[in-house]
């Protein structure tokens, strides 16, 4: 196998791993009762966890994307179709704003109580979580559609 294509599999895989993990973040946040005992375990436990992951899955993407765009400049002689130029610029937008989604997550994930701190109280906690789900439900949207955006990309 390539060593183009295996760059391109891992970015791909990346990409649909953060979706995934979003998406079993929003399934999780949507089911837990607001301000539970579940929810607290959830935010101390396993939330922290899905959003490292995606940060992992995010600086994956970034890194293998950059090589990817290389090799493909390099089979083209970096001669790229507008199409191809406006998709990837589609894609880059869509991933900073899923970044930032992402960054605002990471900080509201530490301000979560861990096992070793006082919990807060419980409308804090379903008010923190309600946003944080709300976040990753829209990085998971927008990583859908640069997903899509992607199979466009290998066809032009």
């Amino acid at each position: 196998m390539a060593l183009q294509t295996v760059i391109l599999w891992i970015h791909a895989l990346a990409g649909a791993g953060w979706v995934a993990a979003c998406v079993c973040f929003v399934i999780a946040g949507l089911v837990l009762s607001a301000g539970g005992d579940e929810q607290r375990d959830f935010a101390s436990g396993a939330a922290p966890r899905i959003v490292r992951f995606g940060l992992a899955a995010a600086l994956v993407l970034l890194f293998t994307g950059a090589v990817n765009l290389v090799l493909a400049g390099i089979v083209r002689s970096f001669r790229f179709s507008p199409e191809f130029g406006s998709i990837l610029g589609l894609k880059v937008v869509l991933f900073v704003v899923m970044f930032l989604a992402l960054r605002w997550t990471l900080r509201a994930a530490a301000s979560l109580p861990g096992d070793g701190q006082p919990a807060a109280p419980s409308n804090a906690l379903a008010h923190r979580m309600a946003g944080m789900v709300r976040a990753q439900g829209a990085i998971a949207l927008m990583g859908a559609v640069a997903l899509l955006l992607g199979l466009w990309l290998m066809g032009t």
